[in-house]
């Protein structure tokens, strides 16, 4: 006897109809009726503007309480600046569970991920500075080469280039980060998860898997993943290996300084998946630092005055100490153009993304303050030296580095689950630039037609343009910047 399902769709569907495709034709019905029945509306009580950044800037001016935004996988709560300091540590606010809808996944070994940024890579910038000068030494002469002549480029892909060469050195090794595959991989992993995500949220709840099967982000992701544990797991071997052969010979296990080495050490012996993890680690470092030293060249080539005093400090600092931890943190000025930089062209009007595990059940994020005149004086005005003079007040000597977290600057979030990674990330953008300055010349492409295209800008979020072009040629530096 047949089905009452059989007997529905015998007139609709032809004969011979293969069941996959059923299959698929039938999740796709049931996807639609379902989303309709279960679409994501805006929380009692809140009022709600639409979601597009500018918007959201008139909502900051406009509304003095909480407000919300409609994202594409649901509401969000946008708390005033004022709410930073008492949400940064409340044990009700899940930090992860912020972001489960927004990329429908959970991060795996997040808290073995963290250890190794704060304990490890954090406490061993003294010992890879000299690897990312290196690498960088290597990298722009491969990127940007050695003519004297002005040369044309998409800005972009050049600084994508040289983080992902950095950052890799610093995570995987030398023999890794040169690796042509990997590279790729680095650059390209983020941005297709990112599109991905993004497609993923346009479709039905249901239909999110299929749509992640089929578009081609998604199979990029999944080759990447691949040809990452190809790439990585014989490294990992390797390293191995190398420890348990030296502690079986009674050998002190040979050091390294890599995040391969220190997630060994911080598994304790725990099962990890190296390179899952790496992947993680490299999602969240590149494509944040490529932004950041993507907009500080913008700023450079917008500010030539500035480039020329940030030159006349790397050749004093530099010149007189040397390369080291030490005296990467004595480029002041450096720092205060960085934050500076950050705070003008902010990543993110929102920060701080929590879930409220109690009693709202929904997501909340705080509103940014970048541009606020009570907290800075002409806040339209790019002010290289602003944080340096600061920092020059009494007692406020740390409160106002590029790495210092406030409620008034949120670049790095705000907290206990403010950015892990932020001590590396300015560490490599400040011996990245002093390269790039001393190294080279910046300018606009000279014409009507050299204006940088504006960033592009989704729900909260700012990316600086994929297809921008600036100029450059090679100089010489003042002082000798390579290792010997």
């Amino acid at each position: 006897m047949p089905s009452i399902s059989d007997l529905q769709y015998a007139s609709i569907l032809p004969d011979g109809l293969p069941l996959s495709l059923v299959g698929v034709v039938a999740t796709v019905v049931i996807g639609i009726i379902y989303s309709v029945l279960a679409k994501e509306r805006p929380l009692a009580g809140f009022p709600w503007p639409s979601s597009k950044a500018k918007t959201i800037t008139e909502a900051l001016a406009k509304y003095s309480g909480p407000f919300q935004v409609m994202t594409g996988t649901g509401p969000k709560i946008v708390l005033p600046n004022r709410f930073a300091d008492e949400i940064r540590n409340n044990p009700s606010l899940n930090f992860q569970k912020a972001f489960l809808k927004d990329f429908f996944t959970e991060y795996e070994g997040d808290n073995m991920i963290q250890e190794t940024v704060r304990v490890k890579l954090t406490q061993s910038l003294g010992l890879v500075t000299d690897d990312l000068v290196d690498e960088t030494t290597a990298s722009l002469r491969d990127i940007y080469g050695e003519s004297p002549e002005w040369t044309t480029a998409v800005l972009k892909d050049g600084v994508t280039d040289l983080v992902a060469r950095l950052a890799s050195r610093v995570f995987l090794g030398q023999d890794v980060c040169r690796n042509e595959r990997w590279l790729q991989i680095a650059k390209t992993y983020t941005v297709d998860s990112f599109i991905a995500a993004y497609l993923m949220r346009l479709a039905p709840t249901l239909l999110r898997p299929l749509v992640y099967w089929f578009v081609p982000q998604g199979r990029s992701i999944r080759q990447a993943v691949r040809d990452a544990r190809q790439i990585i797991g014989p490294e990992v071997a390797r390293r191995i290996a190398a420890v348990d052969g030296a502690r079986a010979a009674g050998r002190k296990p040979p050091k390294t300084a890599d995040s391969l080495g220190w997630m060994y050490e911080v598994a304790r012996g725990r099962a990890v998946d190296y390179p899952a993890s790496q992947l993680s680690l490299t999602m969240a470092a590149i494509h944040t630092t490529t932004e950041t030293t993507s907009q500080a060249m913008l700023d450079i080539c917008e500010h030539p005055d500035v480039a020329q005093q940030l030159r006349e400090e790397i050749i004093q600092v530099i010149g007189e100490h040397g390369w080291s931890k030490n005296s990467v943190t004595k480029l002041r000025l450096m720092d205060s153009f960085l934050k500076e930089s950050s705070r003008v062209h902010p990543l993110n009007l929102t920060s701080m993304n929590r879930y409220v595990d109690q009693e709202v059940g929904s997501r909340i994020m705080v509103a940014a303050n970048f541009a606020d005149a009570a907290a800075y004086p002409s806040p339209a005005t790019f002010d290289a030296a602003r944080f340096l003079r600061r920092r020059q007040e009494p007692r406020q000597e740390h409160a106002w580095q590029f790495v210092t977290t406030n409620p008034q600057h949120l670049h790095f979030g705000h907290g206990e689950h403010a950015c892990p990674g932020r001590f590396f990330a300015a560490h490599l953008d400040k011996v990245a630039l002093c390269h790039l300055l001393l190294k080279y010349d910046w300018r606009f492409v000279p014409g009507p037609d050299g204006r940088f295209p504006a960033p592009d800008h989704f729900e909260t979020g700012f990316s600086g343009s994929r297809t921008g072009q600036v100029q450059f040629r090679r100089r010489r530096e003042e002082i000798e910047l390579d290792l010997e």
